[in-house]
């Protein structure tokens, strides 16, 4: 496998400024014609319109799924505060709800403790 080198990298663009095609250029520096092409593309920073709105979109997908467990975390926390407040054990409330979907994260961010201490108390530790 070829690991491209600053100096690689100027002999393509070198090439490709001389007018020669692609596959004259890979027959030259003795690579496949694609290798010539994607790493021309990535070195002059090209970028065509469907990378852009993969990135649109997994970006928004992201966000989505971000802001879907931040909101199923805080109806969560409410949960194990209720809980708490009525007399469940503080450690059995965060057990179920970090089986609920909350993260130790969370639910240590909520007493002011770290995620290894709420795993712990959860767990009978």
């Amino acid at each position: 496998m070829l690991t491209w080198t600053d100096r690689l990298d100027a002999k393509l663009l070198k090439l490709k400024k001389d007018g020669l095609s692609f596959a004259e250029i890979a027959e030259k520096m003795g690579i496949t014609r694609n290798m010539a092409l994607g790493r021309f593309q990535r070195i002059s920073g090209v970028v065509f319109p469907s990378q852009l709105e993969r990135r649109r979109m997994r970006a928004a997908a992201a966000k989505l799924k971000k802001d879907t467990q931040l909101r199923k975390e805080t109806e969560i926390v409410k949960k194990m505060k209720a809980a708490i407040a009525a007399g469940t054990d503080k450690g059995k409330a965060m057990k179920q709800a970090h089986l609920a979907g909350a993260t130790y994260v969370t639910i240590g961010a909520v007493f002011g403790i770290s995620h290894v201490r709420a795993y712990q108390i959860a767990n009978g530790r």
